[in-house]
C-alpha cells in the first residue's frame, strides 16, 4: 500500500518514505510509528498503545517514544508547535492530522499543492489551507526549504551599489556544510559543538565555523552565491562576530581575541582571551568580549588593540559566575549580555539577560530570564527557549520588551542552553542552525578492530558511563520521567538489568568508581545547596556522603580516582583541574590551573601520572603530567584529542581523535613518561556532547564499551537563511 500526504509518499510494502523521488531516511522503529499513526488517522493513539506496538513485552522509557516522534518531525520538517502531520495529544499520545490519499496506481500520483511558477520556471512554495494560529506565526521557518538556485534566480536582486534588495515576502533556503566538512566548533566545556555563525550587518555575507581535514576554520559564504571559502589565518577560530562596516570579523583562537579582513590578510591580535565566549563590535570601534574564565565580567578594548578594561561587574550576591555573549545595540553605547548563574551543562538555572552601557551610569537593566545568548535586529530580540528559536519585539528608544515572545524555528542548535546558533542582519535576514533530533544512544561493545560485539541494556539518552573495576557493572548518567530527574544508574553486565542508584530530585551526574568498586563518586546539584562532589556505596545501601562543596555555583565534575584510593581528580567551573584528597583535612588543591581550558583528568594505574585535556595549543589535545608534580608535561595526541582512558597496566593510553577515531598510544614504564606515536584503532560514532567519559575499556585493552549514536539521525543540519523574515510577523 502506498499513501500520499503533502509532498511525501509512504510505501508500506517497501518500507520507504520518499519526497519528489528522493528517499528520506527513517530508523525502523520511527517508520513503524509513522505507519501506525497514518493507518489509524485521525484517531489518537495512547503512549502505552504505541509502546506496546513498537516494543512488545519489553519495558522502555517514555523518552524512546518521544525521540522517535522528534525524528519523524525532523524528517517531515513538521514543527511541534504548529504540526501539519503529527499532532501531540497532550497527556495522552499522538495522532496523524494530515490529509492522506491512497495511491492505487504506482505510475500515477494524485495532485498535490505545487510551487507557484515564476517567469523563469523556478518556483516558491505556495502554502494552501487556513492561516496558522497566532501562537505559531512563523511556521514557514520549519517547513520545506527552497532550492538554493532560487536565491540567485528569483529571490535576491542585486542593486547597483552591491547591496541586497529585500525580498517581496519571506523566503528561505539552506546552506549545506562545505564538501568534506562539518559545522560545529572545537569542543571545550560550555562552548563548542554548536553551530557557530554570524551574518554581516548588511546581510550580504555569512561566516560560520566548520571542520575540514584536521582543523576547524571560519568560513565565508556570500548570501548570493553557492560557494563558501575558509578565511585564511582562522584555524581553531571560534565564535566569529562582524565589524559594523561588514568588512572584518572578530574571533577567538590560540587564547587570543583577533580580527581579520574578509578580503584577506593576516589576523591581528587584539587582546588575551583564554577561552573567549562571544564578542561584539560597535560603530565607535569598541569591542566587547568575554575572555572566558569564570569569576570575571565583560572586557572592552579598541578594535585596533590595546589594554582591555572592565565593562561589566559580576553580581556576586546573585550568584553570577561569568558574563558572556555581548551584543551591541545600534546606538553603539548600550549592549545586551548574558549573566550566567549555576553550573553547566545543561544549564541548571536560566541566565539573566541584561542591558549594559559603556557609560556605566547606574546599575545594568535586567530584562528577563533566558537560557541562551540574545541578538537584536529588525526591531526584535531572538533567543533560545528549550531549543526553540524565539523572537520578541523590542523598542530601542525605551529599551523595553513589547508583546509576547513567539516561535521561529524548532531544534535550533544551542550549546547546552548557553549559546544559540542564530544571527540577524540589520536589513531583515535571519540565519540559524538546527540540530538533528536528540536520538537515543546505545551502549555498544567493540573489539580493537572496530568489530561490533553486541549491546548492553536498552537504548536511552545516556550522557556518561564508567565501567566497574571488576567489569561486572556499568554506572551511567540518565534522565527519566517528566519533569526529568537525572540520576546515576547501574547496569548489571552479566544479567543486563538497569537499576537506579541515586534518587534525589536534583541532578546527579558524572560517575567515577573507587578502585575497589565499593563506592561511586559523582557531581550533585541539590536544591538550595552548592554544587558538590558526593559518594555513595555501589550496592545502593545507606545515604550518600558529601565530599566537597564548590564555591558559589562552580561545576565540580569528578573524572578520575587514584589507584591507592587517596585522591579524586575533578574539573572546576573555571575549566581547570583540581584534586581532592580523601584524607587529612580534605582540602582540594589545583593540578592544572592556567588561563586555558583543562578537564577530563584521569590517573594512571600507578598514580604517578595524570592524563588530561587542554586547549593550550589552540585546540583540545591530550597531555600527561606527573602527579603530584613537579615535572614537565608531555603532549600525547596530534591534531586534537579528548576523553583519555588508561589501560589497567598503564602501558597504553586511549583517546578519541577529533574526527571520532579511537586512538591508542603506547606508554612506557619508568620514572619518565615515554609516549609512542598515536595509532588509529577504529572509527566509532561516540556521542561526545559531554566532557564526561563516553567509553570504557576492559582491563586487557581488548574490548571497548562505547556510548554510540546513529550518524543518520544525529548531528547538525544545514544552515537556514530567511530573507525578509519580519514580513511573516507583520499584522
Amino acid at each position: 500500500m502506498r499513501l500520499r500526504f503533502g509532498p511525501f509518499t509512504l510505501d508500506l510494502e517497501s518500507r520507504q518514505l520518499t519526497s519528489a523521488g528522493r528517499e528520506i531516511h527513517l530508523e525502523p522503529k520511527a517508520f513503524e510509528l509513522l505507519s501506525a499513526l497514518v493507518l489509524e488517522r485521525p484517531k489518537a493513539l495512547s503512549k502505552a498503545d504505541l509502546q506496546e506496538r513498537l516494543w512488545p513485552d519489553t519495558y522502555v522509557a517514555e523518552a524512546n517514544l518521544s525521540n522517535l516522534v522528534a525524528e519523524i518531525r525532523a524528517a517531515l520538517a513538521d514543527p511541534a508547535r504548529a504540526p501539519k502531520f503529527v499532532r501531540t495529544a497532550h497527556g495522552f499520545g499522538y495522532a496523524f492530522c494530515g490529509e492522506v490519499v491512497p495511491l492505487t496506481d504506482p505510475g500515477e500520483a494524485p495532485p498535490v499543492r505545487k510551487a507557484s511558477e515564476s517567469s523563469d520556471g523556478l518556483g516558491a512554495w505556495a502554502p494552501t489551507g487556513p492561516p496558522p494560529p497566532r501562537s505559531s506565526r512563523v511556521p514557514w521557518l520549519v517547513a520545506g526549504v527552497l532550492a538554493a538556485g532560487l536565491i540567485t534566480a528569483t529571490v535576491i536582486a542585486l542593486r547597483r551599489d552591491g547591496g541586497l534588495a529585500s525580498a517581496v515576502g519571506p523566503a528561505q533556503f539552506t546552506i549545506a556544510p562545505p564538501v568534506n566538512a562539518s559545522f560545529g566548533g572545537p569542543s571545550r566545556p560550555g562552548s563548542g559543538t554548536a553551530t557557530q555563525l554570524a551574518i554581516s550587518p548588511d546581510g550580504r555575507h555569512i561566516v560560520f565555523v566548520a571542520r575540514a581535514t584536521a582543523a576547524f576554520q571560519i568560513w565565508l559564504r556570500p548570501v548570493a552565491t553557492l560557494e563558501a571559502t575558509p578565511i585564511q589565518g582562522t584555524d581553531g577560530g571560534t565564535f566569529p562576530f562582524w565589524s559594523p562596516d561588514s568588512r572584518s570579523i572578530g574571533f577567538f583562537s590560540d587564547g587570543k581575541l583577533k580580527r581579520v579582513q574578509i578580503t584577506g590578510g593576516p589576523p591581528i591580535v587584539l587582546a588575551d582571551a583564554p577561552a573567549g565566549n562571544g564578542g561584539s563590535w560597535s560603530r565607535e570601534n569598541v569591542i566587547l568580549f568575554a575572555p572566558g574564565p569564570s569569576q570575571i565580567g565583560l572586557l572592552r578594548v579598541s578594535s585596533t588593540g590595546g589594554i582591555p578594561t572592565v565593562a561589566t561587574t559580576l553580581d556576586k550576591t546573585a550568584g553570577e559566575d561569568v558574563h558572556r555573549w555581548p551584543h551591541f545595540l545600534p546606538d553603539g553605547r548600550h549592549f545586551f549580555y548574558t549573566a550566567v548563574t549555576g553550573p553547566c551543562c545543561p544549564a541548571s538555572t536560566p541566565s539573566v539577560i541584561r542591558i549594559g552601557s559603556l557609560d556605566r551610569s547606574g546599575a545594568d537593566q535586567s530584562l528577563f530570564l533566558a537560557e541562551s545568548a540574545v541578538s537584536y535586529g529588525s526591531g526584535h530580540l531572538i533567543f533560545a527557549q528549550e531549543q526553540t528559536l524565539m523572537a520578541r519585539r523590542f523598542d530601542l528608544d525605551s529599551r523595553q520588551l513589547l508583546g509576547d515572545a513567539f516561535p521561529l524555528a524548532e531544534r535550533v542548535t544551542t550549546e547546552q542552553n548557553r549559546y544559540v546558533g542564530a544571527s540577524l542582519s540589520e536589513n531583515g535576514t535571519l540565519v540559524y542552525g538546527q540540530s538533528g533530533a536528540d536520538v537515543t544512544r546505545q551502549l555498544t561493545w567493540f573489539d580493537r578492530t572496530g568489530r561490533r560485539l553486541g549491546t548492553l541494556s536498552d537504548a536511552a539518552l545516556y550522557t556518561g558511563l564508567a565501567l566497574s573495576p571488576d567489569e561486572h557493572h556499568v554506572a551511567v548518567t540518565l534522565g527519566t520521567g517528566r519533569p526529568e530527574n537525572v540520576d546515576i544508574w547501574l547496569i548489571d553486565v552479566d544479567r543486563n538489568i538497569r537499576s537506579r542508584l541515586t534518587v534525589d530530585p536534583g541532578r546527579d551526574i558524572s560517575p567515577v568508581w573507587s578502585p575497589d568498586g565499593t563506592r561511586i563518586a559523582f557531581q550533585s546539584s541539590r536544591s538550595q545547596q552548592p554544587v558538590a562532589i558526593r559518594q555513595t556505596l555501589s550496592n545502593g545501601t545507606g545515604a550518600d556522603e558529601l565530599l566537597v562543596e564548590g564555591p558559589g555555583n562552580f561545576t565540580m565534575t569528578p573524572s578520575g580516582w587514584s589507584g591507592d584510593a587517596r585522591f579524586i581528580a575533578y574539573t572546576t567551573r573555571g575549566s581547570n583541574v583540581s584534586v581532592l584528597p580523601l584524607f587529612g583535612d580534605r582540602k582540594p588543591f589545583p593540578f592544572a590551573d592556567t588561563p586555558f581550558t583543562e578537564g577530563s583528568a584521569v590517573f594512571s594505574p600507578d598514580g604517578r601520572w595524570i592524563a588530561y585535556v587542554s586547549n593550550e595549543g589552540g585546540q583540545a589535545d591530550i597531555y600527561v603530567r606527573p602527579f603530584p608534580g613537579p615535572g614537565a608535561k608531555s603532549q600525547v595526541s596530534r591534531d586534537g584529542g579528548s576523553h583519555p582512558v588508561w589501560r589497567a597496566d598503564g602501558r597504553e593510553l586511549f583517546y578519541l581523535a577529533a574526527d571520532g577515531t579511537m586512538m591508542t598510544v603506547a606508554a612506557g614504564a619508568g620514572r619518565s613518561f615515554d609516549a609512542g606515536m598515536p595509532r588509529a584503532l577504529f572509527q566509532v560514532n561516540a556521542w561526545s556532547g559531554t566532557n564526561n567519559q563516553v567509553y570504557a575499556v576492559t582491563k586487557d585493552g581488548q574490548r571497548f564499551l562505547v556510548n554510540t549514536t546513529s550518524q543518520k539521525t544525529s548531528g547538525v543540519e544545514p544552515l537556514t537563511v530567511v530573507l525578509n523574515w519580519t514580513a511573516a510577523v507583520r499584522r
